[in-house]
């Protein structure tokens, strides 16, 4: 279990990196984000990666948003 929270951990971070570094649009991400985590995980049920994306994408916009409020410039 602690290995599927450090790969999601690690998403998370890519997904910011790559939000920040190379903007696109949301569903691109998205889609960029299911198709990572269904060649990691090909078991996973359509919902559990739903749920995953989600996250995913919900801690990538709040760690964009405490970076933008954290830059003084």
């Amino acid at each position: 279990m602690r290995n599927l929270f450090s790969l999601l951990g690690g998403v998370a971070l890519g997904a910011v990196l790559g939000i920040l570094f190379a903007p696109q649009s949301g569903a691109e991400t998205r889609s960029q984000i299911r198709d990572l985590l269904k060649e990691k995980f090909p078991n996973l049920s359509k919902e559990k990666l739903d749920e995953l994306v989600d996250e995913v994408v919900n801690k990538a916009r709040n760690m964009e948003t405490e970076a933008t409020e954290a830059d003084p410039a």
